[in-house]
């Protein structure tokens, strides 16, 4: 077993939890958790059902900021810590201030490879496929400071030879996502979907996903590019069809009379990503297709 660690910043959140599902179950690295307190990750474990405890070590931010921790042979650190985008204003500018100083420990450590985990909305709106010379157009304080992370990740290592570092720009990733978990539960409610509009597309990636392509960027030994989009490649669906996967769904799990009501208007929302360098790259591809994404929210609400 190796005894080389990944650090994970955020490590009790949704993306943070499967992640580290992901590196003990998969791998041979171990974890070192970084959060607000122990019983976070304590709950984080019981709620991902991960078995193999003693390869994570809880660190809290106090720790992580003031204390030598070389002796813990970090090899890598992906940077996941950041408020959600309902969050008031303060907490996401308080993102971009403990992104700001996370680097700079990193830096002071020498950590050799630094990832930092952003989202395809610094793209902002546009019918086109995203690719990662378009450039970012963001629409929302969120988006901004997410962009903002990444400039700030490449101010701080940029000049740094020894440290290899790039932001993973990922698609939505659907557990984070309201739509696909309303409409289960109006179909397993009521039997009825309401829909408004009808046009607009969307794009999803699982959580399981994210975690095995972060996995993959750490065993990736070639060139790093500072950024890579993540998410099914040139996949996305309209707002339609999204709802009959959610009945094709339902049916299977024995709801067979379910009616879709659709209140058409030309409301328009794009997106869907050119994934297509960090497949090339990396090797990975995703392996839940919608209908498997669909089914494990439909298990779950």
């Amino acid at each position: 077993m190796s005894k080389e660690r990944i650090l994970i910043t955020g490590a009790d959140g949704n993306l943070g939890g499967r992640l580290v599902k992901e590196i003990t179950e998969r791998t041979d690295y171990g974890v070192v958790a970084v959060t607000l307190s122990r019983d976070m990750v304590s709950e984080m474990l019981e709620r991902e059902q991960i078995s193999a405890t003693d390869r994570v070590i809880p660190f809290e931010q106090d720790a992580f900021f003031h204390s030598d921790w070389s002796d813990l042979k970090v090899s890598a650190a992906v940077h996941m810590a950041f408020a959600r985008g309902n969050r008031p204003c303060r907490e996401i500018a308080n993102s971009l201030d403990y992104a700001r100083d996370a680097y700079q420990r990193l830096y002071e450590l020498r950590v050799p490879r630094v990832l930092y985990i952003s989202s395809q909305s610094v793209y902002g709106t546009t019918s086109e496929w995203r690719k990662e010379d378009c450039p970012p157009a963001p629409e929302s304080l969120y988006s901004m400071a997410k962009y903002a992370g990444e400039k700030l990740l490449e101010a701080r290592f940029r000049d740094v030879p020894e440290i290899r570092y790039s932001t993973l720009r990922l698609d939505y990733v659907i557990q984070s996502q309201r739509l696909v978990t309303a409409l289960c539960k109006d179909v397993k409610t009521s039997g009825t979907i309401n829909l408004k509009g009808g046009k607009q597309t969307f794009s999803y990636i699982d959580r399981v996903d994210v975690a095995k392509a972060i996995v993959s960027m750490l065993r990736f030994n070639g060139p790093w590019r500072p950024v890579y989009n993540v998410g099914p490649n040139r996949m996305r669906y309209t707002l339609t069809e999204i709802a009959g996967v959610v009945v094709s769904v339902a049916k299977d799990h024995g709801i067979q009379d379910v009616k879709i009501h659709l209140e058409e208007n030309d409301t328009e929302l794009w997106s869907g990503m050119d994934s297509s360098l960090f497949m090339n790259d990396t090797a990975w591809k995703p392996s839940m297709d919608i209908y498997q994404m669909v089914e494990a929210i439909y298990e779950k609400v």
